[in-house]
């Protein structure tokens, strides 16, 4: 039963683990890229008059 509903949804499952695994390499590559350039915060203090 499961064996044929994977038969007939084989083009569907393998386009879902194809988007899966594009948009988790996009993140971990855009995560590490982000990691490299992380700059100190800006520090935003009250103008005292």
């Amino acid at each position: 039963m499961i064996k044929e509903w994977v038969i007939d949804h084989k083009r569907d499952i393998v386009l879902f683990l194809l988007i899966f695994l594009i948009s988790s390499l996009s993140f971990g590559l855009g995560y590490l890229v982000n990691r490299e350039f992380n700059h100190a915060p800006i520090v935003i203090e009250k103008c005292s008059d």
